[in-house]
């Protein structure tokens, strides 16, 4: 943990607006009408507009021994494997405050390359994001594989984000390391519905 002293309750994510609905299941051939849906995600005030967050401290350094994955920024992406979402979350973000707000507590004390808010022009962007949660060693990441609008049964067209988990073979005398590996990307705005579906591969 990297909280002070508590208690606290951790309100990050899923980060949607009423108006945008946001869905989420494994990988099946198609969405069906038990999909699991906005209202029944667990949802903690949308793109942290009301929540006061306690102060975050800086996270430990890793061991000498240890290496991890490189943080990745780029001007649509953003990679890494620490942050301080600590449960398995998605995210959509259509606003500069609410994005700007999140950045500066659970992105940019954990490395000097995201201690800067990315800019993203929301007038015609958004920024979709997976979180893992947290992990006890280092071997674990995610990433997105795909981001595009499909039109499905039942439903309708929908943005379409698919992601995997990656759990990577490591040496038997690695330490143990907490780490909340994430991955988000910006993609023109879209106002209809955003599907997360995990996938293998």
């Amino acid at each position: 943990m990297r909280w002070g002293p508590g208690p606290y309750v951790l309100a990050v994510l899923v980060f949607v607006s009423a108006d945008y609905p946001l869905m989420a299941q494994d990988a099946v051939p198609a969405l069906t009408p038990d999909t699991t849906a906005q209202e029944v995600i667990e949802l903690i005030d949308p793109e942290f507009s009301n929540t006061q967050l306690p102060k975050l401290v800086l996270p430990p350094e890793p061991p000498a021994r240890l290496n991890l994955p490189e943080v990745v920024v780029k001007s649509n992406e953003w990679k890494g494997v620490q942050c301080a979402v600590q449960d398995p979350r998605f995210a959509v973000f259509r606003h500069a405050d609410k994005w700007a707000s999140f950045w500066e507590k659970a992105m940019a004390p954990f490395s000097k390359r995201l201690a800067n808010v990315p800019k993203v022009d929301f007038d015609k962007d958004m920024v979709v994001g997976v979180f893992m949660g947290e992990k006890p060693y280092p071997h674990y990441e995610i990433e997105i594989r795909s981001i595009r609008e499909e039109k499905r049964p039942e439903i309708g067209n929908v943005l379409v984000v698919r992601y995997r988990e990656i759990k990577r073979m490591v040496g038997v005398f690695v330490p143990p390391f907490d780490v909340q590996p994430f991955h988000m990307k910006k993609v023109s705005s879209y106002t209809g519905q955003v599907v997360f579906l995990k996938v293998r591969r």
